[in-house]
């Protein structure tokens, strides 16, 4: 299964994806899924269970990076 989600804006991307893309890798292990950046989007792509599980959790993590926590 694949999902996209859609990112406003790059700032957003640079803290989500952390130092050396710590942030990324590390949701990637957590939940087995693969997470590729294409233009303004993320692409999880995994077992359907585990994707809708790291979608949750990177939009949970955008949401915080809009509040202005990083």
């Amino acid at each position: 299964m694949e999902q996209v989600i859609d990112i406003e804006r790059v700032e957003q991307l640079a803290y989500l994806f952390g130092n050396f893309d710590e942030n990324i890798k590390r949701i990637e292990k957590e939940y087995n899924v693969s997470i590729t950046s294409h233009g303004g989007s993320l692409k999880i792509s995994g077992n359907e269970y585990e994707v809708s599980k790291a979608s949750r959790v990177i939009n949970g993590l955008l949401t915080m990076i809009n509040k202005g926590e990083v």
